[in-house]
């Protein structure tokens, strides 16, 4: 395949450290603990009072935001490090060192947020008014919000410190149990080992014996990790309902809503439309048999081409049309993006012991997102990589900010991904002629959205359904918690294709229920956002681009409501939700249309 004759590029991490053994690591270290342990000294005991000022405040806030910043280094360039050498111990090694170091440093700042939290109200009223704090209003104001939900300042010390032999170390082994599994694919009577990337690309080969074969090896090769993964998962549902009992959360969700900024109210209206439309799901996947000519449509097929001929990009023509679409939108967004490509801030080459999967992270306001993907020379990497660039975009427009704005807070953190995504989208449409290319690449977008969208939604409900059920019945084997995934999958589908047996072991790769717990739900809330506004970008043209680098540059400086607010949506209201479905519907109307016209 000619793409994967390409070098593809690979992290200069240089920006952050030389390498895992470089010196300055471990001095940093100790120089950011010894300025938290300062930090703590100097300020401790000064803010929760009614003599605080506005000017005393924001000397701390500022202080913090450095040391923030600058701390963050070493764990991240960590992070970064081991996603791409998960099989190397001493890499494995520098990871948890910093990780501890990283708790050992925040245990000096629990006692900022709390002292927050319990500024007396007279007092927060009168100076958080004052222009000097205007930057860090939403901060604090979101403060006082969780205060109702922190601990004592010595059991939250506790909490940090513990953090690294509790959930984060089980979620660790997470990574390093599916990043060095492989998985056995039997065909053409030969037996191969593969990475997880490289088996679940398979999946989406035109011959149906191949995906059935790759299902087939991706369930035998989770059900060797089967016991330990369950006991994580088991171990991490444990941990989360004990913090959600102390933490006074009523709900196993309620904390991620808060920490989304988000009411209740709101995911629950959009969770209830996206389920009242799975029939657009089973609609689509109908057409989908037709098309490919079966009697019975298998979780294997889900992702085949329609096409009958895969086609292939290499690196460098994905390079080229993501800054062509990105640049007809704005030339502005395409000078932002090209560092990424000139400078190495992208490592696309697959290889051993490296992480499946793609993201992109943003360290610090002051250095530049890396982002991370295994490009193997498909189409949808060409998407992939769109995807990823405007995460990186993102985290360039808000690094105007501090720290504490810098991320954009998860339900809005996917809007420039997506955005990304339809951009390429339509300069690829516009290139095609033939129709049954467009119909192959029309298909590929609707099930990008079923997996964004509808996915995302029926993951989150397992979850739901998983966190209830351990904290009902206690430790929950591997059996249990596969039939609550296969329940919420099939719901998703209805009766337009079936999940195998073997579908059912699929919840054990999937990383963001252990890393991140109901993380998913923010992908539908961007996706149907980005929706909205990809359609007031086609009303409105060049009026509109400036607008949403605006957007962008906000940050996570206001809420998702305030700032979704100001382009001009309601998320309260189910019509808003009910918009981004409609848009999928058309969608598959249009396939269904194109395929008609294409049988004549």
């Amino acid at each position: 395949m000619a793409a994967m004759t390409e070098k593809l590029p690979t992290w200069n991490l240089s920006d952050l450290y030389k390498s895992f053994d470089d010196p300055k690591i471990d001095k940093d270290l100790k120089k950011f603990k010894k300025q938290a342990e300062e930090f703590e000294k100097k300020y401790k005991s000064t803010i929760a009072t009614s003599k605080v000022t506005a000017k005393h405040l924001k000397t701390v806030l500022d202080e913090y935001c450095k040391l923030l910043s600058d701390s963050s280094k070493p764990a991240e360039y960590a992070e970064l490090l081991f996603s791409t050498k998960t099989k190397e111990a001493k890499v494995g090694a520098l990871l948890q060192r910093t990780r501890e170091a990283g708790s050992s440093i925040a245990k000096h700042f629990v006692f900022l947020e709390l002292e927050i939290g319990k500024i007396p109200r007279t007092t927060y009223t009168k100076i958080s008014k004052e222009k000097s704090l205007e930057l860090y209003k939403h901060y604090l104001d979101h403060q006082r919000e969780l205060a109702v939900h922190q601990l004592t300042e010595s059991e939250e010390k506790i909490l940090v410190e513990t953090a690294n032999s509790r959930g984060s170390a089980f979620a660790r082994l997470f990574s390093e149990v599916t990043s060095r599994a492989t998985y056995p694919l039997q065909r053409n009577g030969k037996r191969e080992e593969m990475t997880q990337s490289e088996i679940l690309t398979l999946l989406y080969e035109p011959e149906r014996e191949t995906r059935k074969a790759a299902a087939s090896g991706i369930t035998e090769g989770l059900k060797e990790n089967s016991h330990v993964c369950t006991y994580i998962y088991n171990t991490l549902l444990q941990e989360k309902s004990v913090l959600d009992r102390l933490r006074s959360f009523q709900h196993p969700e309620s904390s991620r809503h808060v920490a989304n900024e988000l009411k209740k109210e709101v995911v629950d209206t959009m969770t209830k439309v996206v389920v009242k439309n799975y029939d657009i799901v089973a609609d689509y996947y109908t057409l989908k048999k037709k098309l490919l000519g079966l009697s019975e449509l298998k979780d294997y097929d889900r992702y085949a081409p329609i096409a009958q001929s895969q086609s292939t990009v290499s690196y460098s023509e994905a390079k080229q049309m993501v800054l062509e679409a990105f640049g007809k939108f704005s030339p502005k967004l395409a000078k932002i993006t090209e560092p990424f490509f000139d400078k190495n801030w992208i490592d696309a080459a697959p290889a051993d012991g490296k992480q499946g999967g793609a993201f992109c992270a943003g360290v610090a306001p002051d250095l530049h997102p890396y982002v991370f993907m295994n490009f193997m020379g498909k189409s949808r990497d060409l998407m992939t990589l769109a995807h990823e660039l405007g995460h990186g975009i993102h985290a360039q427009l808000s690094s105007r900010n501090p720290i504490l704005y810098y991320q954009a807070v998860l339900p809005l953190c996917e809007t420039a991904s997506t955005f990304g995504e339809a951009l390429v989208f339509d300069l690829l449409m516009e290139r095609l002629d033939d129709p049954k290319e467009k119909l192959a690449l029309l298909c590929g977008k609707i099930e990008d959205s079923f997996a964004t969208i509808f996915r995302q939604i029926a993951m989150f409900r397992f979850e739901q359904r998983a966190h209830s059920a351990r904290r009902e019945e206690g430790e929950l084997p591997t059996e249990r918690l596969s039939e609550l995934w296969q329940t919420s999958m099939q719901e998703m589908f209805g009766a337009s294709l079936t999940l195998t047996e073997n579908h059912a072991w699929w919840w054990l790769y999937i990383p963001h229920i252990m890393h991140v717990p109901f993380y998913v739900y923010a992908y539908a809330f961007g996706e149907l956002f980005v929706f909205s506004l990809y359609a007031q970008y086609q009303r409105e043209g060049k009026p509109f681009v400036e607008k949403y680098f605006e957007f962008l540059a906000s940050g996570s400086s206001k809420s998702p409501e305030k700032l979704v607010k100001g382009m001009g949506f309601q998320i309260d209201d189910p019509n808003f939700w009910q918009g981004g479905c409609d848009l999928v519907r058309e969608r598959v109307e249009q396939a269904k249309a194109l395929a008609k016209s294409i049988s004549r």
